[in-house]
């Protein structure tokens, strides 16, 4: 079993939930998430929640899947990522599950 994950823009999100669905993963869950972008190169632990600075409306997909239907999904991500010059990409990652219950 593999933890398989989708970072995006909130503006694809219809474009990731289809690809999900194409790629016979028909049960997932998503989250909104507030990027930050600080300019900075380290952590400014004085400003751990980000105010004041410039913000990014994301999106994570994540699904628990069996082996095999993770490659169709990067298939995927890959050719949306190559279709454009893209100023933001998605991202696609997975881990293994060890133990679950």
């Amino acid at each position: 079993m593999k933890l398989i994950i989708v970072l995006g823009m909130v503006e694809h999100e219809n474009k990731i939930a289809k690809m999900f669905k194409e790629s016979n993963i028909p049960i997932y869950s998503k989250v909104d998430i507030e990027g930050i972008k600080s300019g900075q190169k380290q952590v400014d632990l004085s400003n751990w929640f980000g105010s004041g600075i410039d913000t990014d409306l994301s999106i994570m997909f994540f699904a628990f899947i069996a082996n095999g239907n993770a490659e169709k999904l990067y298939n995927k991500v890959a050719e949306f990522n190559k279709d454009e010059n893209r100023i933001s990409p998605l991202h696609a990652f997975q881990v293994p599950v060890e133990k679950f219950i």
